[in-house]
């Protein structure tokens, strides 16, 4: 039996360009810029890094699940 056509994708192309984490990056590093205290800036720059980490997984060709 085969395994349905939407199953049938290879598992190093993302989905998503790099691009796509790349814009999400920045837009939470503006959030971050406007955070009112260390703990939420902090949080921001840490999820704006996997962001970054997620696109260059993306260009080095595997995909961005199973960080």
């Amino acid at each position: 039996m085969r395994a349905p056509a939407a199953m049938n994708h290879s598992p190093t192309i993302s989905p998503l360009p790099a691009e796509y984490y790349r814009r999400h990056a920045e837009r939470v590093r503006r959030l971050a810029s406007e955070a009112t205290t260390a703990v939420v800036r902090k949080r921001l720059h840490e999820v704006a890094f996997e962001y970054e980490r997620l696109a260059a997984r993306v260009d080095n060709g595997t995909l961005p699940n199973g960080q």
